[in-house]
């Protein structure tokens, strides 16, 4: 998600304000570290909270997706390719590749593609925090190598694991020597030293840095470390970091609807910009997660009267709709940030 622009004229380097930013950073964490540490008390537990994640948060998040560009005439016309024409690219190339790998196949590239996912979003949040406040972010390199030093570390260390299963499924990780993971960390480590300095001195010097922009990047590197090297399992120490994505970018791309119609209700787009109201977040929340479970109950019924010979169809069907959000995610929001 980078390239974002700024959510609005917050206090110091708030995105909205106060309340909402520290719902985004903190209650976000929060809800991912309570319901993850739930799920690693036991397998009923588990089952459980990975409903939740998935009903909830993760099939609603991916419909929000589409409030920035299919919920009225004028975007999914201008959006029409990545509406219609690339659904059927992303199941090709998907199926293809399970045809080639199977599961194996389709399970090593959503761990490392959703690892990406979740790496560019923290980055583009981070920058929209930067534009906030009126900072150019390009001219912030420490906080990008902290933001992409932590997850790096965290891919190389579970590599070195070479956990062999995922989610139930085979998984295949390159070999990593000891050594590497060791230098990543010393990276990242040392990234984050220098950064808190930094941070230290400006607030010494009575010139503190945006507390938007310090919260969130701590955030990440705290849910990254237990997602990826606290969590000894590659599957609960997923659903952590799943979880806080989840819901993360929920908010997020609200708050961008808010101030995308921050004028009140356009009459051109007059459901979509009176769901993106302030006062209608609630509403909105309740609109994707509908728009959702009508899709996923609909495409579970469709998948499961399909035979598993050729293909293991589920498996497939439910990976496109993830990979189509990638790609969509990656273009909207890059060509919103250069506009």
């Amino acid at each position: 998600m980078a390239g974002v622009e700024s959510v609005g004229a917050g206090s110091v380097d708030w995105l909205r304000g106060p309340r909402f930013d520290l719902s985004l950073i903190v209650g976000v964490l929060a809800l991912a570290l309570v319901l993850g540490g739930a799920a690693m008390a036991s397998p009923a537990l588990f089952a459980a909270v990975l409903a939740v994640d998935f009903w909830l948060l993760a099939y609603p998040h991916a419909a929000s997706t589409f409030t920035r560009i299919a919920f009225d005439r004028e975007g999914a016309r201008a959006h029409a390719f990545l509406l219609f024409g690339l659904p059927p690219l992303v199941f090709a190339a998907t199926a293809g590749a399970a045809a080639l790998g199977g599961v194996l196949a389709l399970h090593t590239i959503y761990f490392l593609w959703q690892s990406w996912h979740y790496t560019r979003q923290s980055y583009g949040i981070a920058r929209a925090y930067h534009r906030s406040a009126g900072i150019d972010p390009a001219g912030d390199r420490l906080s990008d190598l902290v933001v992409f030093a932590w997850p790096l570390w965290g891919l190389l260390h579970r590599a070195h694991q070479q956990p062999g299963r995922f989610y139930g499924g085979p998984i295949w990780l390159p070999s990593v020597p000891k050594a590497l993971v060791v230098a990543a960390g010393a990276v990242a480590l040392g990234a984050l030293a220098l950064w808190t300095a930094r941070h230290l001195r400006a607030l010494g010097s009575g010139r503190p840095r945006g507390p938007g922009h310090a919260l969130f990047v701590l955030s990440h590197v705290v849910i990254t470390a237990v997602s990826y090297l606290v969590v000894p399992e590659i599957t609960l120490g997923w659903l952590f970091i799943n979880i806080w994505h989840n819901a993360q970018y929920l908010l997020f791309v609200w708050a961008m609807n808010v101030r995308r119609f921050r004028g009140g209700v356009d009459p051109r787009r007059p459901f979509l910009s009176r769901l993106c109201q302030p006062d209608q977040a609630l509403r909105y929340a309740l609109v994707c997660l509908a728009l959702s479970s009508a899709f996923y109950f609909a495409l579970g019924q469709a998948t499961g009267r399909m035979a598993w010979e050729v293909l293991p169809w589920v498996l497939v069907c439910h990976q496109t709709v993830n990979f189509h959000h990638y790609v969509v995610d990656a273009v909207i929001w890059r060509s919103r940030g250069r506009a």
